[in-house]
C-alpha cells in the first residue's frame, strides 16, 4: 500500500518564520538525497498526524508529491516532537532511488496464541522490530508471526523469516519471540549467581 504525503517546497528560514508556520497548521520538513541538494518542504500537521496513525504497524515508507510534482520515495527518517506536548515540529525525509540499498527497522506483528502459553509458559516478544538493509522496494512493511505452534522453550529466529533477499544487521540465529518455561520464570538463583551477585556489589541505579 502506498502512503502520499503531499507537500510545497518552501523558502521561509529562521526561527520566527518557521514559528508562525506551525501555528498556521504547517509542518516545516526537509528532503535530502546521497549527492542531491537538501529541499525544505511544508505540509499540512493534520494531515501528517494522520498518515502517521496509518502507518503505524509498518515500515516508514512514503511517497512524498512536490508541489503535483511526480512521486518520490522516501524513508521518515526523523520526527522532532515539543518535549512538552508531543506535537510534531519537524520531519526529516531520505529520497531513496530505486535498487538503492537503505537500513531501517521493521516492525513485527505477533499473531495467534501459542500452544506453550497455554500450557503455562509465557510468551517473550524478544524483537518488536527487525533491523535489514535492501533495496526500497523490496522491503516488507512489516514481519508477520504466527505463533499458534509455538511450544514451550520454543524460540523463533531470524533466520525463521525466510526472507533471503534481505540483509538483516543482527545475527540470523537472533530470537524474535520465544515462549518461556515456568521454571525460567520463578526459579531462583543458583549459589553462584548469588556469590556473584554479592560479590559485585550494589548497582548503580
Amino acid at each position: 500500500m502506498a502512503y502520499i504525503v503531499k507537500a510545497t517546497q518552501r523558502t521561509d528560514t529562521g526561527k520566527g518564520k518557521v514559528g508562525r508556520l506551525r501555528r498556521n497548521g504547517t509542518l516545516p520538513a526537509v528532503m535530502y538525497g546521497h549527492g542531491e541538494p537538501s529541499l525544505m518542504l511544508a505540509m499540512s500537521t493534520h494531515d501528517f498526524d494522520r498518515l502517521l496513525d496509518q502507518i503505524k504497524g509498518h515500515s516508514p515508507i512514503v511517497d512524498v508529491e512536490i508541489d503535483d510534482q511526480p512521486a518520490q520515495k522516501c524513508v521518515i527518517k526523523t520526527l522532532q516532537r515539543n518535549p512538552m506536548t508531543g506535537g510534531l515540529l519537524h520531519v526529516d525525509f531520505q529520497k531513496v532511488h530505486p535498487g538503492e540499498k537503505v537500513t531501517m527497522n521493521v516492525p513485527v506483528i505477533v499473531r495467534g496464541s501459542a500452544e506453550g502459553v497455554k500450557q503455562g509458559g509465557m510468551l517473550d516478544h524478544v524483537l518488536r522490530q527487525v533491523p535489514v538493509r535492501a533495496a526500497i522496494d523490496v522491503i516488507p512493511e512489516r514481519f508477520d508471526i504466527d505463533v499458534t505452534n509455538l511450544k514451550i522453550g520454543h524460540s523463533i529466529h531470524i533466520k525463521d523469516l525466510g526472507r533471503t533477499d534481505l540483509e538483516f544487521t543482527l545475527p540470523l540465529d537472533s530470537p524474535i519471540v520465544a515462549v518461556l518455561t515456568p521454571r525460567k520464570l520463578t526459579e531462583e538463583p543458583t549459589a553462584a549467581e548469588a556469590a556473584a551477585a554479592a560479590e559485585a556489589g550494589p548497582r548503580p541505579w
